[in-house]
């Protein structure tokens, strides 16, 4: 059984915690109708139930409160999720590529890595829009029926709780929806026989209106991590606030509209000030900060050491027998490829970056060797150690993500490809960083709270006491020539920083600027390798690859009341 703590440092005590492990007994034994498994379209609403429970009487109590939310937390957990799928959908971009060069037919993920085949009956892209919607489902059920949990004085504040993790989970869905597909159907309802489920599209703007409704109302009931009343491995005030934090930076960044252009909204700088807000509000509370090792983040996951005081937020992951349900790909399908026959268990190593990323980290940065995995493990047949070698510059496309790589996991090895390694949501260092981009923007050049944020960034990559100045190494106001320098900055150093943690193609795309990212690298592989080149720079075409498309079952079986997005033909 894994085991799964809270890490032991003077911001909180050790507490025990299988929270994977609960979500899927509880989804497994809890056959509630809770979902039609593509929402809108392709559920059979006149099919005989096979639940034991009626849903309508079902929330007697905060217990069977708790296991729907946990139903909620589970449509998270996928393989067509954050599982790997969203592996992908960060890829290709700047620092990132999947393996695999030439014509890429033939494979869903080289397909939409590459940009080239990104077709509306891509059987991913349906899935994940089904289990976003399935989630979506499950929280209109709970927040329709929370008046019926009988709760007394002493479990009440559990309930609004529960209640408030509810509309965060809802939120989390439709946020990842707009950001992978645009304007999508907006239902706040529970589905029932009598629905109509022919919807069109909403603007991604109401969305927003939602989704921000949904945080603020959720986030005065949910404690702290490491408070009274949290539950390790699920979502605290402080998440909930730095989610908050991301909704408003995207929602000020540039988005491919149903016109066909990239475009900011007028007042983006409001949304920007809602960042200053809720960033200062978790700074302030002194209830979240960076470790003194970046590479101990990590080392932690692939331990699987749950730590909310950096990692304000992770996806869980568990399978007690490593098949799929449950199960992720991280450390397999991101990490250094890896012999079957190793005693670390197999990575197929799918995701890769490149020399020209590494590059960007100056060399007293320790992030570089962490992000960046130079080698793969090879195990010859007969052998009984496995063998090491690493790949050179010029052949260093073969480089992988170094952050959850498997010979640092200590999991069970239980299948070739999965694993219970978590998917990393949000950082206290990404709160930092989404503060000093906004500072900039805001006051037209960086002040010192924005200089403060990234120097503590910047002293523990350089192995100094974060929140000591150094005056040997920190940023001065004399670093930068003014705003737009600042901002060059910012964008190489949420790289540097967050590489492959499923920002990075999305914040290009709100800096209007994944294009250009594309044409670099392609002319940086042009110019530096001799066999192998950047795929995505064939196929990729602004004005449509900023999203994906609808799947074509929503739109034919809404009889084209879903309309696909542009440059898209059905």
């Amino acid at each position: 059984m894994k085991s799964f703590a809270i890490y032991n440092n003077k911001h909180g005590g050790i507490k025990k915690q299988n929270f994977h492990h609960k979500v899927f007994t509880a989804c497994i034994s809890l056959n509630l109708v809770f979902f039609c498994g593509n929402l809108f379209t392709s559920c059979d609403l006149d099919e005989t139930p096979y639940d034991f429970y009626n849903t309508d009487i079902y929330y007697e109590n905060t217990d069977r409160l708790n296991q729907g939310v946990l139903g909620v937390y589970e449509v998270f957990s996928e393989l067509e999720n954050y599982g790997q799928y969203w592996l992908v959908y960060d890829t290709d971009s700047d620092i990132s590529h999947i393996q695999g060069a030439g014509n890429p037919g033939g494979h869903p993920a080289r397909d939409i890595g590459h940009y080239y085949n990104i077709y509306p009956n891509n059987l991913w892209l349906q899935s994940t829009w089904s289990l976003y919607y399935t989630g979506i489902d499950r929280a209109n059920l709970i927040l329709e029926k929370q008046d019926q949990v009988v709760s007394d004085t002493s479990d009440f504040k559990y309930k609004n709780q529960l209640i408030a993790e509810t509309k965060c989970l809802r939120a989390m869905c439709y946020f990842d929806l707009i950001t992978l597909f645009g304007d999508v159907p907006l239902k706040l309802t529970y589905s029932k026989a009598q629905d109509d489920f022919q919807q069109g599209r909403v603007d991604k703007e109401l969305i927003y209106d939602v989704i921000i409704k949904d945080l603020e109302e959720a986030y005065p009931d949910m404690p702290w991590a490491g408070e009274s009343g949290y539950v390790s491995g699920r979502l605290s005030k402080g998440a909930a606030l730095g989610l908050l934090s991301r909704v408003y930076l995207f929602r000020g960044g540039y988005s491919l509209r149903q016109n066909g252009t990239l475009e900011r909204p007028d007042n983006y700088l409001d949304y920007y000030n809602k960042v200053v807000q809720y960033t200062d509000t978790i700074i302030d509370s002194q209830k979240h900060g960076l470790l003194n090792s970046y590479e101990l983040v990590f080392r932690n996951m692939c331990n699987g050491i749950l730590n909310p005081y950096e990692n304000m937020y992770e996806v869980q992951f568990y399978n007690p027998t490593g098949e799929n349900k449950h199960s992720s790909m991280i450390g397999t399908y991101n990490g250094p490829p890896i012999a079957a026959a190793s005693p670390f268990g197999r990575a197929n190593s799918f995701i890769k970056t490149h020399i020209f990323f590494y590059q960007t980290y100056d060399i007293p940065d320790l992030r570089k060797d962490v992000a960046v995995a130079k080698y793969q493990i090879q195990h010859p047949d007969g052998a009984t150690v496995d063998t090491y070698s690493y790949y050179n510059d010029k052949n260093s496309y073969n480089w992988s993500p170094g952050k959850w790589r498997r010979d640092w996991q200590t999991f069970p090895i239980k299948h070739n490809n999965n694993t219970d390694c978590n998917y990393l949501l949000l950082r206290y260092a990404d709160i930092l960083l989404m503060r000093a981009e906004v500072e900039n923007e805001i006051h037209g050049g960086p002040t010192q709270k924005a200089l403060d944020c990234v120097n503590q960034i910047k002293r523990r990559a350089w192995g100094k006491p974060y929140q000591t100045a150094d005056l040997t190494i920190d940023y001065t106001m004399a670093s930068f020539s003014g705003k737009d320098s600042f901002f060059t900055f910012i964008k190489a150093e949420r790289a540097r920083e967050l590489c492959f943690e499923g920002l990075r193609r999305f914040d290009l795309i709100r800096w209007n600027a994944l294009k250009k990212a594309i044409d670099d690298t392609t002319a940086a592989f042009a110019s530096y390798y001799t066999t192998y080149r950047f795929t995505a720079g064939d196929y990729f075409t602004t004005g449509k690859h900023e999203l994906y498309p609808i799947p074509l079952n929503e739109i034919t079986q809404t009889r084209g009341m879903i309309t696909q997005n542009p440059k898209y033909s059905n």
